[in-house]
């Protein structure tokens, strides 16, 4: 069965390693590869993985110009990755209109590491501009492990992105909400927007994962590790025994994220 991770890290190789190291140290977990490309081949060959997505950040608005370069030097098959932008870039259409001419397929944004909220009106031509040029937009979910609270994104911030947007291709990260997943089924089962189940397993109890998934609908649900921050050949296997049809494995494995 064929398996794409729609959520993976990989840093330049100059600064991959003491990257991760910094990051690990700070979020107190070991990495499980070392953060650069030949890395995450490997680590996607031993768990049998046909394809992932790397989901960069830019911290600062100065950033994008150079991490959309090398984002877009990375993305070729089997690693795939999104671009990214920051809420306080000038123009921003312009920007995500670029990415899309060079052939990434989104962004990514994190509302701890960038300082906002789901809900901030800079969000909002980002947001139209995704949606009008086709391009998915990644965005991390709930609470972080690297981060003390008070924490940026919860799911109604969300889902008020969701309904400001209709029709965007929104894939909120860690099941809509990482440890928020009571607000999570309150606020956005049901509703246009695609969760992954990255950095979950183990948390969240196996029978409301296969619950939850159904009543928000396979069909936007998609597979994804958080590598290197979790194990692939570890996680998969995971999601493998859980308690998903077959049909359901294809379309949350492969077949969804096909799509986006």
């Amino acid at each position: 069965m064929k398996c794409f991770d729609i959520h993976v890290h990989i840093f330049p190789d100059k600064i991959a390693a003491r990257t991760v190291e910094m990051l690990g140290s700070h979020a107190k977990i070991a990495p499980t590869y070392d953060g650069s490309r030949a890395g995450l081949v490997a680590s996607m060959e031993r768990a049998g993985l046909a394809g992932a997505l790397n989901c960069p950040i830019a911290t600062k608005k100065e950033q994008v110009v150079s991490i959309n370069e090398w984002a877009a030097a990375q993305n070729r098959w089997p690693v795939l990755s999104l671009g990214t932008i920051h809420p306080d870039t000038p123009e921003p259409a312009a920007v995500l209109a670029s990415l899309k001419a060079r052939g990434l397929p989104g962004i990514k944004l994190h509302p701890e590491y960038q300082q906002f909220t789901p809900d901030d009106p800079r969000l909002w031509p980002i947001g139209r501009a995704c949606r009008d040029l086709g391009l998915v937009l990644l965005l991390h979910a709930g609470e972080d492990i690297g981060f003390d609270p008070p924490y940026h994104s919860s799911p109604e911030g969300v889902r008020h992105l969701v309904e400001e947007h209709p029709g965007l291709k929104l894939v909120a990260a860690h099941f809509g909400g990482w440890r928020l997943w009571d607000e999570v089924d309150r606020r956005l089962v049901g509703q246009p927007v695609y969760l992954d189940v990255s950095f979950i397993f183990g948390m969240l109890p196996d029978a409301r994962i296969v619950e939850m998934a159904r009543r928000h609908g396979v069909e936007r649900v998609v597979y994804g590790s958080d590598a290197p921050w979790r194990s692939q050949a570890d996680d998969l296997r995971y999601f493998l025994s859980l308690p998903f049809t077959v049909e359901e494995q294809e379309r949350i494995l492969w077949r969804n994220a096909a799509g986006l």
